[in-house]
Formats: structure tokens, C-alpha cells, sequence
């Protein structure tokens, strides 16, 4: 606006100028008064110091400056009395008059909007803002609800799932973007859940069948007890079976507690650094066994760990090897770079490769009938690969170069 403000004084002062050379000043200002935009600016030709001819006739002098012929400059000034407005562009030249006089030409035009102007401008800027702002609040809430749609959906889906069992899923929006991965690591969790309540109804399912089989034969043996007919050997045999069945019941019990603490994470001693060595070598010596069926080669080794369970640990490994073999058991514990190695072998036959893994999960029997003559639950292996784990472990079945079984445990050993 300045910068045509002050353009438009610069023509008009020239235009001025030239009209000067052909007429008198009072004829050239009055010929400027019928000028539609005469209003809008002030237009002065002075000469010796004083205003020669004005429009408006009132307006005091613009300059005191003297202009220069063939030359405009151009300058701002605050405001002019008796005129509306509070900045006005001046330019200032000169010109020469029919009679020869040099005379200085000023015009000032208006460089600020009018109120109206303003007003209308103002009201205009404000509406268009509030439009603009209505408009992207609605745009920003649409795109808002459309992009969390599918979160919406994955919500609902997920609030209908009321049994993880079922295999029902979380629908999976189309494209690779966070929403997608979104759903897809959730249906990851159900996957992991819906495992995870399938093993622990097997686990409630399998330690029912196992709790109500000795309790079972126990109620039989004692059945047969009541009958006062019945001969003192059927009767010694009868009590010889309820105590084998209480026995084998009370071995269910011992292992579910051990396995539910491990679950829990909770200790059944406190961990400290025990000697491994020492654990092997009590273990052996309480083996119901002659000493020419074992074979020891034991070298020291301390873990951190609950000496209860490791105990339990390799009870359990030299109970199943004495369950097993035909003659002879090798029990080798060895350091080695990744920590403390533990070997159990017999020289019964190798757990079958495809079973090497599903051997330590629970109530796990290849060998069912055997293992429930002796009192075995299916949980011995179980807790070997609990207790390894715990201890930052792994157990393993394999098989020796001999062809024996093999069963081994690495553990880290305790620091220095």
C-alpha cells in the first residue's frame, strides 16, 4: 500500500509539472478539482516560500524544501492538518511556469487505509480464519476417526474374546503401518496365551489322572482289608500295595509343589554357592545300588543356586538312570569355557531322537507301565530341566559314543 501510495504522488507530481509548463498554477489546480480522486490527496505548487495554489485550499504546506526540475523525491509524512488520515507518501519536484518562474510541486497521497476499509478487511480476515479453523477441525476429526477405525475394531474384536481357547484372532488392517504391526503383535500375545492355558489344562488334566490312580488302588487295597475272611499273606500283600500306592501318591504331591514354587519363582531355599561336586557325590552314596555299577569322575565346581532343588535335580537324574540301566552307570562332572558340565549316563537304550525334547515336559512317560511300577510320575524330568533353567542352565538328552543313554545338564559357574 505504501509503495503505491508513493508511485501514484510520483506521477501525479510529474503530471503536475508538465501541466505547469503550458498553464498557470491556479488554472492547472482549479482543472484538478473536479478530479474524482482530487479527495484522496492533497496537491500544492509553491514558490517563494509560500503556497501559491492548493487542493484543498486550506491544506498548509506540504515542505519547505524546493524541488529540483526533471527530478522527484519522494518521503513520507505523519499526518497533514485539516486532512483525514494519519500517513501520506510525498513527492516533491519542480516545474517552470509559461512566464518563465520556478515553482516547487507537491502532492501527498493517503498511504493508510480508511476505517470503513479496515473494518471490512478485519471482519473479512475474521471470518475467513473461523471458516478455515471449522473447516480443518471437521477434516482433522474425520481423518482422526478414520485413521483410529481399526483400533476401534481390534477394541471391539478383543472385548468379544472371552475364552482364549477358542482361537479367535484380532482382525489385521491392510498395509505395513503401525495399526497392522499393532494387531499383529497382539495376535502374537493370544497365540502365546492360548499355549499357555492349553498347557496348564493339560497339566491340571494329567495331575488329576495321576493323583486319582494311586488313590484309586489305595481304596482298593483297603477294600480288601475290611474283609475278616481274608488270609494274613493276601493281607500283608494288600497293605504292601496301599503303601506303594500312598507312596507313589506322596511322590505326585512333592513333585507338583516343587514344579508350582519354580512356576511362582519362589525359592524353596535361598540361593547361595554350593559345591556341585559334593551335591553329586551325596546323591550317588544314597543310590540304592551296589558301588561296582557306578563309575565317578567328578572335578569341583561351585554354582549359584538352591541346594534343595539341585539336590532334587540329581536325584532325579541317577534315579532314572538306576530305573533304566542294565548294569552299569557313569556319572562324569567336568569345567569346561561355558561353565560346570554334568553327565548322567546308563547303558540302557537312548531316548529316541524324535522324544529328546518332549522327554523333560511334564507327566512325560516313554516307558509308562515300568515307570508307574516304580513309582516314577512323569514329573522327574520335568523338574531336572525347571531346576537347570533356573539356574541359567539347559539339560539335554542324547546318547554316548558307546550307544548308552545320556543325559546332561550345563550350568555357569559361580563367578571367581
Amino acid at each position: 500500500l505504501r509503495a503505491q501510495a508513493g508511485s501514484t504522488a510520483q506521477a501525479t507530481a510529474e503530471w503536475i509539472a508538465e501541466e505547469i509548463n503550458q498553464h498557470p498554477p491556479a488554472t492547472v489546480i482549479a482543472g484538478h478539482a473536479d478530479d474524482k480522486t482530487s479527495g484522496e490527496r492533497v496537491i500544492q505548487i509553491l514558490g517563494g516560500g509560500r503556497v501559491i495554489a492548493s487542493l484543498p485550499a486550506d491544506a498548509p504546506a506540504l515542505t519547505s524544501a524546493e524541488g529540483q526540475v526533471g527530478q522527484v523525491s519522494a518521503s513520507t509524512i505523519p499526518r497533514i492538518d485539516g486532512v483525514d488520515g494519519d500517513s501520506f507518501a510525498l513527492a516533491v519536484t519542480a516545474a517552470r511556469t509559461v512566464e518563465g518562474q520556478i515553482v516547487t510541486v507537491a502532492v501527498a497521497t493517503p498511504s493508510t487505509l480508511e476505517e470503513s476499509t479496515q473494518i471490512a478487511l478485519l471482519t473479512l480476515a475474521t471470518l475467513t480464519g473461523v471458516g478455515l479453523l471449522a473447516l480443518v477441525a471437521v477434516g482433522v476429526r474425520y481423518a482422526v476417526a478414520a485413521a483410529l477405525r481399526p483400533v476401534e475394531e481390534m477394541r471391539a474384536q478383543a472385548h468379544s474374546i472371552t475364552d482364549i481357547g477358542v482361537g479367535r484372532r484380532l482382525p489385521v488392517p491392510a498395509g505395513d503401518d503401525e495399526f497392522s504391526r499393532l494387531a499383529t503383535t497382539l495376535n502374537d500375545l493370544l497365540d502365546r496365551l492360548q499355549r499357555s492355558d492349553s498347557a496348564r489344562r493339560a497339566f491340571v488334566s494329567d495331575a488329576g489322572h495321576e493323583l486319582r490312580s494311586p488313590l484309586a488302588s489305595a481304596r482298593v487295597a483297603l477294600d480288601r482289608l475290611r474283609d475278616e475272611a481274608l488270609p494274613e499273606d493276601e493281607r500283608v500283600a494288600a497293605l504292601a500295595r496301599a503303601r506303594l500306592a500312598l507312596d507313589r501318591l506322596g511322590y505326585v504331591v512333592d513333585d507338583l509343589l516343587v514344579l508350582s514354587r519354580m512356576d511362582e519363582r519362589t525359592a524353596v531355599t535361598p540361593e547361595t554357592e554350593i559345591d556341585l561336586d559334593d551335591v553329586v557325590l551325596r546323591a550317588v552314596r544314597a543310590l540304592p545300588t551296589t558301588d561296582e555299577r557306578i563309575t565317578l569322575a567328578l572335578e569341583p565346581a561351585r554354582v549359584v543356586a538352591d541346594p534343595k532343588l539341585w539336590d532334587r535335580l540329581v536325584r532325579n537324574l541317577l534315579d532314572n538312570a538306576d530305573r533304566h540301566a542294565h548294569s552299569h552307570i557313569r556319572v562324569t562332572l567336568r569345567r569346561e569355557a561355558a561353565g560346570a558340565v554334568l553327565e548322567v549316563d546308563n547303558d540302557g537304550p537312548p531316548v529316541p531322537e524324535a522324544e529328546r525334547v518332549r522327554i523333560f515336559e511334564r507327566f512325560v512317560r516313554l516307558d509308562a507301565a515300568r515307570a508307574r511300577d516304580a513309582g516314577g510320575s512323569g514329573l522327574g524330568l520335568a523338574i531336572v530341566a525347571a531346576v537347570a533353567e533356573r539356574a541359567g542352565g539347559r539339560a539335554s538328552a542324547g546318547e554316548t559314543p558307546e550307544g548308552w543313554c545320556r543325559f546332561r545338564i550345563e550350568v555357569p559357574v559361580a563367578p571367581g
